[in-house]
Protein backbone atom coordinates (compact mmCIF):
# COMPACT_ATOMS: atom_id res chain seq x y z
CA UNK A 1 0.00 0.00 0.00
CA UNK A 2 1.25 3.05 -1.02
CA UNK A 3 1.63 6.00 1.66
CA UNK A 4 -0.92 9.21 0.33
CA UNK A 5 1.46 11.51 2.56
CA UNK A 6 4.56 10.76 -0.08
CA UNK A 7 2.68 13.62 -2.69
CA UNK A 8 1.47 16.97 -2.28
CA UNK A 9 -1.90 15.79 -4.66
CA UNK A 10 -2.07 12.80 -2.58
CA UNK A 11 -1.95 14.46 0.79
CA UNK A 12 -4.71 16.93 -0.51
CA UNK A 13 -6.49 13.68 -1.89
CA UNK A 14 -6.43 11.77 1.51
CA UNK A 15 -7.42 14.97 3.50
CA UNK A 16 -10.75 15.42 1.50
CA UNK A 17 -11.18 11.70 1.89
CA UNK A 18 -11.21 11.69 5.73
CA UNK A 19 -13.60 14.78 5.76
CA UNK A 20 -15.94 13.23 3.28
CA UNK A 21 -15.77 10.15 5.86
CA UNK A 22 -16.14 12.32 8.85
CA UNK A 23 -19.08 12.94 7.65
CA UNK A 24 -20.65 9.95 7.26
CA UNK A 25 -19.07 7.90 9.99
CA UNK A 26 -20.07 8.69 13.62
CA UNK A 27 -16.62 7.87 15.00
CA UNK A 28 -14.03 9.28 12.43
CA UNK A 29 -12.42 11.45 13.75
CA UNK A 30 -13.05 14.38 11.33
CA UNK A 31 -16.53 14.06 12.58
CA UNK A 32 -15.88 16.37 15.35
CA UNK A 33 -13.40 18.65 14.39
CA UNK A 34 -12.46 21.92 16.61
CA UNK A 35 -13.89 25.07 15.49
CA UNK A 36 -11.96 28.28 16.71
CA UNK A 37 -13.13 31.73 15.98
CA UNK A 38 -12.56 35.44 17.62
CA UNK A 39 -14.82 36.28 20.52
CA UNK A 40 -15.18 39.38 22.24
CA UNK A 41 -12.23 38.60 25.14
CA UNK A 42 -9.95 36.57 22.51
CA UNK A 43 -9.95 33.22 21.16
CA UNK A 44 -12.99 30.63 21.36
CA UNK A 45 -12.60 27.20 20.33
CA UNK A 46 -15.29 24.30 20.56
CA UNK A 47 -15.84 20.66 18.85
CA UNK A 48 -18.75 21.25 16.59
CA UNK A 49 -19.65 17.87 14.24
CA UNK A 50 -19.41 18.31 10.64
CA UNK A 51 -22.26 18.01 8.44
CA UNK A 52 -21.04 18.31 5.04
CA UNK A 53 -17.51 18.28 3.09
CA UNK A 54 -17.89 19.14 -0.83
CA UNK A 55 -14.13 18.91 -2.32
CA UNK A 56 -15.91 20.35 -5.67
CA UNK A 57 -17.19 23.12 -4.20
CA UNK A 58 -14.52 23.89 -1.26
CA UNK A 59 -17.27 23.86 1.08
CA UNK A 60 -18.01 22.57 4.57
CA UNK A 61 -20.97 22.75 6.64
CA UNK A 62 -22.10 22.65 10.68
CA UNK A 63 -25.09 23.40 12.27
CA UNK A 64 -25.74 25.04 15.56
CA UNK A 65 -28.10 27.00 17.13
CA UNK A 66 -28.93 30.36 15.89
CA UNK A 67 -28.72 31.94 19.21
CA UNK A 68 -25.24 30.29 19.97
CA UNK A 69 -21.81 32.85 20.75
CA UNK A 70 -20.35 31.27 17.89
CA UNK A 71 -22.82 32.29 15.31
CA UNK A 72 -22.34 36.22 16.53
CA UNK A 73 -18.69 35.53 16.42
CA UNK A 74 -18.60 34.52 13.00
CA UNK A 75 -20.99 37.37 12.12
CA UNK A 76 -18.71 39.69 13.27
CA UNK A 77 -15.73 37.92 11.77
CA UNK A 78 -16.54 35.16 9.01
CA UNK A 79 -13.05 33.86 9.16
CA UNK A 80 -12.62 30.87 11.42
CA UNK A 81 -10.43 27.32 11.70
CA UNK A 82 -11.17 23.62 11.77
CA UNK A 83 -8.35 21.35 13.25
CA UNK A 84 -8.81 17.98 13.10
CA UNK A 85 -6.59 15.00 14.57
CA UNK A 86 -6.27 11.60 13.26
CA UNK A 87 -4.54 9.79 16.01
CA UNK A 88 -4.01 6.51 13.66
CA UNK A 89 -2.60 8.57 11.04
CA UNK A 90 -0.81 11.08 13.52
CA UNK A 91 -2.40 13.83 11.36
CA UNK A 92 -3.45 17.19 12.31
CA UNK A 93 -5.78 18.67 9.38
CA UNK A 94 -6.11 22.72 9.86
CA UNK A 95 -8.89 24.10 7.53
CA UNK A 96 -9.29 27.89 7.16
CA UNK A 97 -12.68 29.20 6.58
CA UNK A 98 -14.64 31.62 5.64
CA UNK A 99 -17.99 30.95 7.11
CA UNK A 100 -21.53 32.44 6.20
CA UNK A 101 -24.74 31.85 8.03
CA UNK A 102 -27.80 30.37 6.77
CA UNK A 103 -31.21 31.19 8.49
CA UNK A 104 -34.91 31.45 8.03
CA UNK A 105 -36.11 29.71 4.50
CA UNK A 106 -32.50 29.08 3.27
CA UNK A 107 -32.07 26.17 5.99
CA UNK A 108 -36.05 24.99 5.54
CA UNK A 109 -34.80 21.39 3.89
CA UNK A 110 -32.52 21.19 6.21
CA UNK A 111 -34.69 21.31 9.25
CA UNK A 112 -37.28 19.20 7.08
CA UNK A 113 -34.94 16.73 6.61
CA UNK A 114 -33.29 16.22 10.22
CA UNK A 115 -35.31 13.59 12.98
CA UNK A 116 -37.49 14.99 15.13
CA UNK A 117 -35.11 13.84 17.89
CA UNK A 118 -31.90 16.05 16.27
CA UNK A 119 -34.22 19.29 16.02
CA UNK A 120 -34.86 19.53 19.97
CA UNK A 121 -30.77 20.33 20.20
CA UNK A 122 -32.32 24.11 18.24
CA UNK A 123 -34.29 25.43 20.26
CA UNK A 124 -33.84 24.68 23.67
CA UNK A 125 -34.57 27.12 26.58
CA UNK A 126 -32.74 29.49 28.06
CA UNK A 127 -30.46 30.46 24.74
CA UNK A 128 -27.26 28.14 24.51
CA UNK A 129 -24.66 29.75 26.97
CA UNK A 130 -27.32 31.42 29.26
CA UNK A 131 -26.58 31.18 33.04
CA UNK A 132 -28.64 28.37 34.97
CA UNK A 133 -28.64 27.12 38.42
CA UNK A 134 -29.06 23.31 37.81
CA UNK A 135 -28.84 21.34 34.55
CA UNK A 136 -32.52 20.16 34.28
CA UNK A 137 -32.85 24.41 34.36
CA UNK A 138 -32.36 23.42 30.88
CA UNK A 139 -35.42 22.42 28.60
CA UNK A 140 -34.81 20.87 25.17
CA UNK A 141 -37.20 22.31 22.70
CA UNK A 142 -37.28 22.23 18.58
CA UNK A 143 -37.79 25.63 16.96
CA UNK A 144 -37.11 26.10 13.58
CA UNK A 145 -36.49 30.00 13.87
CA UNK A 146 -33.40 29.14 16.41
CA UNK A 147 -31.76 26.42 13.73
CA UNK A 148 -29.11 27.67 11.28
CA UNK A 149 -26.65 26.38 8.62
CA UNK A 150 -22.96 27.11 9.41
CA UNK A 151 -21.33 27.20 5.86
CA UNK A 152 -17.67 27.71 4.80
CA UNK A 153 -15.58 28.17 1.89
CA UNK A 154 -12.24 26.78 2.18
CA UNK A 155 -9.39 28.59 1.63
CA UNK A 156 -6.66 27.22 2.88
CA UNK A 157 -5.51 23.60 4.33
CA UNK A 158 -2.69 22.88 6.10
CA UNK A 159 -1.58 19.45 7.04
CA UNK A 160 1.04 17.68 9.83
CA UNK A 161 1.30 14.00 9.34
CA UNK A 162 4.13 12.64 11.87
CA UNK A 163 6.16 10.14 11.03
CA UNK A 164 9.35 8.18 10.82
CA UNK A 165 12.23 8.46 9.60
CA UNK A 166 10.38 12.23 9.32
CA UNK A 167 7.41 14.56 9.68
CA UNK A 168 5.69 15.99 6.94
CA UNK A 169 4.18 19.46 6.33
CA UNK A 170 2.06 20.79 3.51
CA UNK A 171 -0.22 23.93 2.76
CA UNK A 172 -2.37 24.46 0.03
CA UNK A 173 -4.24 27.10 -0.80
CA UNK A 174 -7.08 27.94 -2.71
CA UNK A 175 -5.63 31.37 -4.09
CA UNK A 176 -3.07 29.32 -5.94
CA UNK A 177 -5.63 26.58 -7.43
CA UNK A 178 -4.74 24.30 -4.34
CA UNK A 179 -1.38 23.46 -5.98
CA UNK A 180 0.47 22.98 -2.24
CA UNK A 181 3.78 23.65 -1.33
CA UNK A 182 6.19 21.18 1.37
CA UNK A 183 7.24 23.22 4.70
CA UNK A 184 9.18 22.33 7.00
CA UNK A 185 7.36 20.73 10.23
Amino acid sequence: MSDPFETLSGTLDEVWRRLSRGVVEKRAPARHPVMATVGAEGAEARIVVLRQAKRSKNRIEVHSDLRAAKVDELRANPQASLVVWEPRAKLQIRLRVRFEVLEGDAVVPYWQAMPDPARTLYGGTPAPGTPIAQPQDHVAGAKDGAYCVLRGTVVEVETLQLGLPRHRRAVFRAADGWQGAWRAP
